[in-house]
């Protein structure tokens, strides 16, 4: 459930709404690394530090991601962690599978789909701006 290793929504939407050239290229590049929590293809290739259309869902997706994991865990929908401590590298899901049951890797699977529903908005205005540059230099290339 870490924060930045939610930037998986953000791949994920480049693959269901990407039009641009940059995006489409971009997404196919950083799923490898986003599938390990590994996030700087995506940080610094679309950008988002400094972007302030990425930056609004690059803060609200861990937070809400801290808060439904919070209340899981304190209401008892999900029991608390094992104990086990996995790498950092390991895939959600899996992680979820092996620090506390199903229940964690299902909640872990709920938590990257609504980081997906936050970044697609957000993603498909930046997509937008990128695919007018495109065709901007495109023209200036004639």
């Amino acid at each position: 459930m870490g924060g930045a290793g939610l930037t998986i929504g953000l791949v994920i939407s480049m693959f269901i709404f990407a039009k641009s050239k940059q995006m489409k290229q971009l997404g196919k590049l950083a799923i490898g690394p986003a599938f390990f929590n590994i996030n700087e293809p995506i940080i610094f290739g679309t950008p988002i530090i400094f972007n302030p259309i990425m930056l609004i869902p690059f803060i609200i997706v861990p937070t809400l991601s801290v808060i439904i994991g919070y209340f899981a865990i304190s209401t008892g929908i999900v029991p608390p962690f094992t104990g086990v401590t996995v790498p950092w590298t390991m895939p959600p899901v899996l992680s979820g599978l092996i620090t506390g049951g199903w229940r964690l890797a299902l909640l872990q699977l709920a938590i990257v789909v609504m980081s997906v529903v936050i970044y697609a908005p957000f993603f498909k205005m930046q997509d937008k701006l990128i695919c007018e540059q495109e065709k901007e230099a495109e023209l200036n290339e004639d």
